[in-house]
């Protein structure tokens, strides 16, 4: 009888006692192995939504709420600011790019935003069908918008008012999607974006100009929409000099704050890094149970079959190969409860990213390195749980244990 077989038989003995050993296994390695797949795509989701925003400007509250909602779309704007006060720090010479936002729209799930097409150029979006906006009411959807709206070029959609999914709709004034962007990974896929004049056209009396580039020089205030305001400005430095002036210098503007997306990053990190840390070490936990089990079950099951390890020793198998039958058994449920922890694993951590708010949905790491390592690590488990089983096969003598002593 080969190895495979007399462990397969071995096995089939007492199924209850290693399905209970594999799923506890495999629940430890899929806490584990969904925690750190979850923890990498919200870092990388993180680095990318950040790449380019030095600052954030919006009005006066919690600057990371003003971060979280004017850079990842995940929460309440703190309110909204003069459009002066855009294109004050648009002209200064600090400043590369001044991005500015208007929102209070939705499309379902998905945020409609104003903006200018420097908001592009700044998150690095490409069109992967159709054009930019060129006039009021034309939009560009995000990949994900787009997919999950059924919406293609040359369509029409209704914003609702409410950045949720208001039910007060704007019939009058449909938008026509007139580009779709290129999947990025990053918080425009789950975007609508149009021009600023759009946002303000239906929230003001008289429609106005559309803005083509980023906030331009002549004076708005003398126009009738002297109301005319926008949600934050997102703001790249021109140098490292305007990390030390800039923010000083508009925080003394009435109503108006700034925040740095780094360090609120941080904190956002810190926050969900202690979840993440406390559901590591649950997984961490888990797995030492699991190790010990593998050791009670291995050594329990090799005394309850020391006759049969007897009889085989004394028809001729080495210790080496008795060794070997209970390496294998070990290894074999290390491997089976490695493999289903990952997928399940992988499973949780894919309901965790589609189930969360939609501007935090995340793509997780393709197959890889990690995948392995959690294969490798489960049959090292198994193998390292083996041992006391492999040393009780080892010192069998058959001559007591056909005789019964």
């Amino acid at each position: 009888m080969t190895l495979t077989r007399l462990v397969w038989a071995f096995i089939r003995r007492r199924p209850a006692t290693w399905v209970f050993h594999v799923l506890l296994l495999a629940v430890a390695v899929a806490i584990t192995v969904s925690v750190l797949l979850v923890r990498q795509a919200a870092d990388a989701r993180l680095t990318r939504d950040l790449a380019g925003v030095d600052l954030v400007v919006g009005a006066s509250g919690s600057p990371l709420q003003l971060v979280t909602s004017a850079v990842f779309q995940a929460d309440v704007p703190t309110g909204n600011i003069p459009w002066v006060v855009a294109e004050q720090i648009a002209r200064d010479p600090l400043v590369r790019r001044a991005v500015p936002l208007s929102m209070g729209d939705s499309l379902g799930a998905y945020r409609i935003v104003g903006t200018t097409r420097d908001y592009a150029a700044l998150q690095d979006l490409r069109l992967d069908d159709g054009r930019w906006w060129g006039r009021e009411m034309e939009a560009v959807l995000g990949a994900t918008v787009a997919r999950r709206m059924g919406l293609a070029v040359g369509d029409s959609f209704v914003g609702a008012h409410g950045l949720e999914g208001g039910d007060q709709e704007h019939a009058d004034r449909p938008y026509r999607v007139v580009g779709v962007l290129r999947p990025s990974g990053a918080v425009a896929d789950r975007l609508v974006l149009t021009d600023l004049s759009s946002v303000w056209s239906l929230h003001e009396a008289e429609p106005v100009e559309a803005v083509e580039g980023g906030a331009h020089d002549h004076d708005h205030a003398s126009e009738p929409q002297t109301h005319r305001e926008v949600t934050a400005v997102l703001v790249q430095y021109q140098s490292a000099l305007g990390a030390v002036m800039l923010p000083p210098r508009l925080g003394r503007l009435a109503g108006v704050q700034t925040a740095s997306p780094p360090r609120e990053a941080q904190r956002l990190n810190a926050m969900i890094g202690d979840g993440a840390a406390m559901m590591t070490r649950l997984g961490g936990l888990l797995l030492a149970l699991a190790a010990g089990g593998f050791v009670l079950a291995l050594t329990t099951a090799v005394r309850a079959r020391r006759r049969e390890l007897a009889l085989l020793k004394a028809l001729g198998a080495s210790s080496a190969r008795l060794a070997s039958v209970v390496l294998l058994e070990g290894g074999a449920l290390g491997l089976a409860g490695g493999f289903a922890g990952l997928v399940l694993g992988r499973g949780l951590a894919w309901g965790v990213a589609q189930s969360n708010a939609a501007p935090f949905s995340l793509t997780l790491p393709s197959m890889g390195g990690l995948d392995a390592l959690v294969i490798l690590a489960s049959v090292a488990l198994g193998l390292i749980g083996s041992a006391p089983g492999v040393w009780l096969a080892i010192c069998t003598d058959p001559v007591d244990e056909l005789q019964g002593r």
